[in-house]
C-alpha cells in the first residue's frame, strides 16, 4: 500500500557518541565529530541557556584571579599575573561553562625548564588522541574548522608534560563515570529544553510573521501520484508554505470543482496558554538542569516564600556560590597550580568573589577566611575596629597600587 501521507518529525535530541575510529588518529566528539557546535547552538539560539551560561561564567571569573599570601611572596606573585592573561581567564571560565571543558596552551623556553606563558585555546577545536597502551592520552589535534578538514588540516601538539617541544597543551575536564577523552556539560539533561525552547521561539516568530504554520493539511484531489511525485510536491509545497519565508497565500490550478485543492485547518485549542505553559517548562527545566538556586539571580521573579526579594537573593547567592561557581573555580586554580607547581612557584590562588549584590555579611565571611588562612586568628573575637583594619589590609595586598609594593 502507498504512503501518502509524509509526517514532518523534530529531531530527537540524543547523548553524542565518542568513539575511537580505525582510520582517524583522533577521537570524534559526537556522530559527526560536532557536538561542540552542536552546543554553540544552543548557547546562542536559546535565550534562557544563554543568559544563564553568561552569567555564570561571569561569576566564575569574578572579579579576577589572586592570592591570599600576595603580601608574603611578591615576587611570585608577580610572575603568576604575568603569567595567565586576564583575558584568556574569562574565556577559560566560559569554556568550562559552555562546552564543559577547557584547554590551556603551555609555552616553555627553549630549554624546556621555565613555562613563559599560558594561553587559552578553544576548546572546541581540539580533539584528543587515541590514548596509549596505559591509558594516557600524549597529544591533541587542532583543526580551525573539523567540517572541512581537507581544507584545515588537523595539527597535532603534544599534550602536557609529554614531550619536551614549546608547545604543550593542558587539557582539563571533571571526572565523569565511562568518560576517557571528553566531558560532558553540566547542563546535559537541560540541552532538549533549550532545543525545545529554540523550536517553540522558530515557531511563534513564524506563525506571526507568515500566518501559516504546520496546523494545515494541503490535499491534492486529482489522483494519487507516485512515490517520486509525492516527494516532489511535498517539498515544493513546504519551500513555499514554511519557514521564515512562508508565503500567505497559495495559488493552485485545477481542471474543475471537484478536483479543487483543499487546506483544511488543525485548530489548536488554548495556543497561548499552551506556548506559554512550553516557555515556562523550558525556562524552569533550563535552570533546574544549571543547578540555579533561585531565578532572581538572573533576574526572573519568583516567590519562595522569603520576606523579601533581598533575603531571597541572598541566601541563593551564597548557596549558589558554594555548590556550583567554587567547584569550577577550584578545577581552574588546580589547572593553574599545575603550571605555576612547574616553575617553583606555590602562591595561594583563589577568584575574588563577585555578588549579584553587595552583601556586607557575605563579604565579611570571605575576608575571615582569608585572614584566619594567613594568621590563624578567629575575626569572631575581634572588635568591629580590627575587622575593618585587616580588611583593609588584605585588600592592600591583593591589589597594590600601580606605583606601590607591598613588601610586609
Amino acid at each position: 500500500m502507498s504512503n501518502n501521507v509524509h509526517v514532518l518529525n523534530l529531531s530527537a535530541y540524543t547523548t553524542p557518541v565518542i568513539q575511537e575510529s580505525k582510520r582517524d588518529a583522533w577521537v570524534d566528539f559526537g556522530e559527526d565529530n560536532d557536538y561542540y557546535s552542536f552546543l554553540l547552538d544552543r548557547y546562542t539560539n536559546s535565550t534562557t541557556n544563554s543568559a544563564i551560561i553568561n552569567n555564570i561564567s561571569r561569576l566564575i571569573y569574578g572579579r579576577g584571579l589572586s592570592a591570599t599570601d600576595a603580601s608574603r611572596k611578591p615576587n611570585e606573585y608577580a610572575q603568576m599575573m604575568a603569567m595567565f592573561n586576564k583575558d584568556c581567564l574569562r574565556k577559560i571560565a566560559l569554556d568550562r561553562k559552555m562546552l564543559g571543558q577547557f584547554a590551556i596552551q603551555v609555552h616553555y623556553n627553549d630549554k624546556h625548564d621555565k613555562i613563559i606563558k599560558a594561553y587559552h585555546i578553544p576548546v572546541n577545536l581540539l580533539r584528543a588522541e587515541k590514548c596509549n597502551k596505559d591509558g594516557e592520552i600524549e597529544g591533541y589535534y587542532y583543526s580551525d574548522d573539523w567540517t572541512d578538514i581537507k581544507k584545515y588540516p588537523p595539527t597535532r601538539i603534544p599534550a602536557y608534560g609529554f614531550s619536551k617541544d614549546k608547545v604543550e597543551i593542558l587539557f582539563c575536564k571533571p571526572y565523569a563515570v565511562g568518560m576517557k577523552y571528553y566531558s560532558y556539560v553540566d547542563y546535559n539533561v537541560a540541552v532538549p529544553y533549550a532545543l525545545l525552547e529554540e523550536e517553540v521561539a522558530d515557531y511563534l516568530i513564524n506563525e506571526v510573521q507568515n500566518g501559516f504554520s504546520g496546523t494545515k493539511v494541503v490535499n491534492f484531489n486529482n489522483g494519487v501520484p507516485t512515490e517520486e511525485q509525492q516527494s516532489i510536491i511535498t517539498n515544493k509545497v513546504l519551500s513555499k508554505l514554511t519557514g521564515s519565508k512562508g508565503q500567505k497565500v497559495i495559488v493552485a490550478f485545477n481542471d474543475n470543482m471537484d478536483t479543487k485543492t483543499t487546506v483544511d485547518d488543525l485548530p489548536l485549542n488554548d495556543a497561548p496558554e499552551h506556548y506559554t505553559y512550553l516557555s515556562e517548562e523550558c525556562m524552569r527545566k533550563i535552570m533546574l538542569g544549571h543547578n540555579v538556586t533561585s531565578p532572581l539571580l538572573f533576574g526572573v521573579a519568583s516567590t519562595n516564600g522569603f520576606s523579601s526579594n533581598a533575603d531571597e537573593l541572598k541566601n541563593s547567592a551564597i548557596l549558589f556560590d558554594n555548590m556550583v561557581i567554587r567547584p569550577i573555580q577550584d578545577e581552574i586554580i588546580t589547572a593553574f597550580e599545575q603550571v605555576l607547581h612547574f616553575n617553583g612557584l606555590s602562591v595561594r590562588l583563589f577568584f575574588k568573589t563577585l555578588q549579584p549584590l553587595e552583601f556586607t555579611d557575605l563579604e565579611n565571611a570571605i575576608t575571615e577566611e582569608q585572614v584566619q588562612e594567613e594568621t590563624g586568628t578567629e575575626l569572631s573575637s575581634q572588635k568591629e575596629s580590627d575587622q575593618k583594619i585587616a580588611k583593609a589590609l588584605i585588600e592592600l595586598g591583593e591589589e597594590p597600587s600601580e606605583n606601590w609594593l607591598l613588601i610586609h
